[in-house]
């Protein structure tokens, strides 16, 4: 069950844009995210009530913390950032 809406619609976000850049992706349990195709392939999305854990693997690389305003390109900055996914 989805815990609270801001995290339903930067999930169903993050999904368009995984498939616009290629990366197919799946959604477990409506809060988990996994890329199983393209560049970013592995890279896990685990959504909690205010935070993101984000993962490659089974190894936890950040802890994201998350508030109503977060949109998929910041997400995605803090990632290139932290040196989880590549620059694009």
């Amino acid at each position: 069950m989805i815990l609270s809406l801001p995290i339903y619609r930067l999930i169903k976000n993050l999904c368009s844009y995984f498939n616009r850049t290629s990366n197919t992706c799946e959604v477990l349990n409506d809060e988990i995210i996994v890329i199983n195709s393209g560049s970013l392939r592995g890279l896990i999305l685990e959504f909690h009530y205010n935070l993101c854990q984000v993962k490659i693997g089974k190894r936890t690389n950040i802890c994201i913390d998350i508030t109503r305003d977060v949109s998929v390109d910041v997400l995605m900055r803090i990632l290139m950032s932290h040196n989880i996914i590549p620059a694009q």
